[in-house]
């Protein structure tokens, strides 16, 4: 599998049959995102991990393509014209096929950010496995795989940046998850200062551990 990252939360992966899952293509993503996309994963309906109208156009120009999603994600895309028979709504532990990919879905809960903020929408995860390579992304959550595929993930996607999280909690999250590499998403509002910071907190040579960090910039990629 090859990974290529598009910009805060959003990323491809290649699949070895020519598959290309993408998630979360939200409207801080580059424009590129969706190219090509025989797939198409969203964790929840914000904007920034969810573009509907963005979606919608592919889903019209891309007959093959697929989106899953929790729910309330679905309806904001069938709002913006998708078409139904398309769009799949998921939970929690739901096992899917796309592509040549197995798709777990884990997590549920958007992590909070205040308590006086109400009504935060449902947050999935997703495992994505082929070939024996894996990659996990937890949408706004510091929820961990429930299962590492062979002991370690191959790329744990781990957010760094965003008025839910603390770099506390990233920095454990990525510790506590095996991982063969660490790759940091969610990081639109970090400055140039800001990464430089993050990378240093959460590179192996500060806290121990036994991933490689290693950020990428939109339209990078690496060996999933």
């Amino acid at each position: 599998m090859q990974l290529t990252f598009h910009g805060h939360a959003c990323v491809s992966v290649a699949l070895p049959d020519g598959a290309r899952v993408v998630i979360d293509p939200g409207t801080f993503s580059d424009t590129g995102a969706l190219t090509g996309a025989t797939a198409v994963l969203v964790t929840h309906d914000h904007a920034d991990h969810l573009d509907p109208a963005a979606v919608a156009e592919h889903l019209r120009t891309t007959p093959a393509a697929q989106v899953w999603g929790p729910a309330s994600a679905i309806e904001n895309l069938a709002t913006a014209g998708a078409a139904r028979e398309r769009l799949h709504a998921v939970t929690p532990g739901d096992v899917l096929e796309v592509g040549g990919a197995r798709v777990t879905v884990g997590g549920g809960a958007h992590a909070e950010i205040h308590p006086e903020v109400p009504g935060l929408p449902v947050n999935v995860t997703y495992l994505v496995e082929a070939d024996g390579h894996s990659v996990y992304h937890p949408g706004d959550s510091f929820v961990p795989p429930a299962q590492v595929p062979g002991g370690r993930v191959g790329v744990l996607l781990v957010p760094v940046s965003g008025p839910w999280m603390k770099l506390r909690e990233a920095i454990d999250f990525a510790r506590s998850v095996p991982a063969v590499t660490v790759v940091p998403v969610h990081d639109g509002l970090l400055s140039d200062i800001g990464h430089m910071l993050t990378g240093r907190w959460l590179d192996t040579a500060r806290l121990g551990g036994q991933y490689v960090y290693a950020r990428l910039t939109a339209g990078e990629s690496l060996a999933a």
